[in-house]
């Protein structure tokens, strides 16, 4: 099993950090990983129960997730889990917390953990997935850090 815990500090409050990720139409404008990203019942965010689906951007497709919210609390926390396993992940689920800080930034507290398949190789494949997840996940927040200075300071984004 791979778990990590990434702590990022965001330029804007937890209701503009949240709207960003969690507006799948807005999300697409930064997200350096999905060039597909939709609520499958419709809509443009989710709730407790969605599933949504998130297709990687070229080779990253491979890396395509159905996901099911668990928790939903906008501007705050949302949490969400493999809906069945794909492609080479067993499980994945992931939480996000985000929290005001004094300066109108916010920190956002991104955990997840994944399994890989074959279950055979666990062992050697779960580390390495956890790190390149990982790095993958610090050069997303760090776009979406990128979009939302870019808004505060009234750049089109």
């Amino acid at each position: 099993m791979a778990h990590r815990t990434l702590r990022f500090v965001m330029p804007a409050p937890s209701a503009a950090a949240f709207e960003a990720f969690f507006n799948h139409s807005e999300r697409l404008r930064w997200d350096t990983l999905l060039d597909v990203s939709y609520v499958e019942a419709g809509g443009t965010h989710p709730s407790v129960g969605v599933i949504t689906s998130n297709e990687g951007r070229g080779w990253k497709r491979a890396l395509s997730m159905r996901t099911r919210f668990l928790t939903y609390k906008p501007p705050h926390q949302a949490s969400a889990v493999l809906v069945a396993p794909m492609g080479p992940f067993a499980s994945w689920g992931a939480s996000m917390r985000f929290a005001d800080r004094s300066d109108g930034q916010c920190e956002l507290v991104y955990t997840f953990t994944l399994h890989m398949r074959p279950a055979w190789l666990r062992w050697l494949l779960d580390p390495i997935a956890g790190f390149l997840f990982a790095r993958e996940t610090r050069q997303r927040f760090h776009a979406m850090a990128a979009f939302l200075r870019a808004r505060c300071d009234g750049r089109p984004a």
